[in-house]
């Protein structure tokens, strides 16, 4: 099984990204949670320790995509009964909810279901104005800026990559181990306006919304691999539909020639413990004769408490000695 870690601020130490050299196949930087400068650092940071080391990794960018972030917003446990969302990066006022994309609001509809921060909130969309939207709450729960906003059932079209994204494509390609994902796929059409940007550089798409797999030979042949991604999806379907729709996407492997990685809480309880579960080393192994070519860890290695002993734990599970 091939491993890709996502570094963080758990990782960013010298030392320790050099032990995990020795373990990982690939690392991953989230782009939605770095900045302009800070990616710089780490783009710099990995060149020297791969220059040390005389061994090279390919850093996967992790770019927003279709996906769509609210903006600037006070941390609160709980955000007021109804809300106005507005075309905008920055808002001090619970009531207010920046939205940074001019798409949603071409799209929106009264009506639509919006779901925020990984379906902690649900939102019924009552009013809309020019660049405005009013909604009201139907589920309740706590709110930050730059956590996730989407629309249930009615994916909003992918026309090109936002800024933040365009920034990060251009840095990523002035170094030459870098590659690229695109958050929230639905049907391969994402990729010929990425393409534009990236060129030839390796482009993986990431299976984040149930509508993707109805388009997974689509997907197939425009990315180099698809990734199944379980942390959106299951807020997107429900945890009690993941499972099935896991199997559907494992049904469909004999079909597929790119590789097929699993994304999502894979060992969660390293995240805070300094070893796995037993049900997770029995997922690992099913997985793996399923026929998944690979895991994606984020959490575990990008701000958990224990990415030295993940990655130990990996050596000892993976070596065929």
């Amino acid at each position: 099984m091939k491993t890709v870690f996502t570094l963080g601020p758990a990782s960013e130490n010298k030392r320790l990204i050099t032990q995990l050299t020795r373990t990982a196949d690939r690392f991953r930087l989230n782009v939605a949670h770095i900045t302009a400068e800070g990616l710089k650092t780490w783009l710099e940071r990995l060149a020297q320790i791969f220059t040390e080391q005389g061994k090279t990794l390919p850093l996967v960018l992790d770019l927003q995509g279709t996906k769509m972030r609210v903006g600037n917003y006070p941390r609160c446990d709980s955000i007021p009964e109804k809300v106005h969302l507005f075309l905008g990066q920055f808002s001090d006022d619970m009531t207010q909810i920046p939205i940074p994309y001019k798409n949603l609001f071409q799209a929106l509809s009264i009506g639509d279901i919006l779901l925020l921060n990984d379906a902690r909130i649900q939102l019924e969309v009552i009013a809309i104005q020019d660049k405005r939207a009013t909604a009201k709450v139907l589920t309740n729960g706590g709110l930050s800026a730059y956590k996730g906003i989407n629309r249930v059932n009615h994916p909003i079209p992918f026309r090109q990559l936002n800024s933040h994204d365009q920034g990060a494509v251009e840095l990523g390609l002035t170094y030459p181990f870098v590659q690229f994902a695109c958050s929230f796929v639905l049907d391969g059409k994402e990729v010929s306006p990425i393409r534009q940007q990236i060129r030839d550089r390796y482009l993986i798409a990431k299976i984040e919304r149930p509508e993707a797999m109805h388009y997974l030979s689509h997907l197939d042949q425009g990315f180099d691999e698809l990734w199944f991604c379980r942390g959106d999806l299951g807020a997107q379907v429900g945890l009690k539909s993941l499972g099935q729709l896991q199997a559907n996407f494992i049904s469909q492997f004999s079909q597929l020639s790119s590789p097929k990685f699993l994304a999502g809480q894979v060992l969660e309880y390293m995240t805070h413990f300094p070893q796995p579960t037993r049900s997770e080393v029995v997922h690992l192994y099913d997985i793996q004769q399923a026929g998944f070519d690979g895991i994606v860890l984020s959490d575990e290695t990008a701000i958990g408490q224990y990415p030295a002993q993940v990655a130990e734990f990996l050596v000892q599970l993976y070596d065929p000695s």
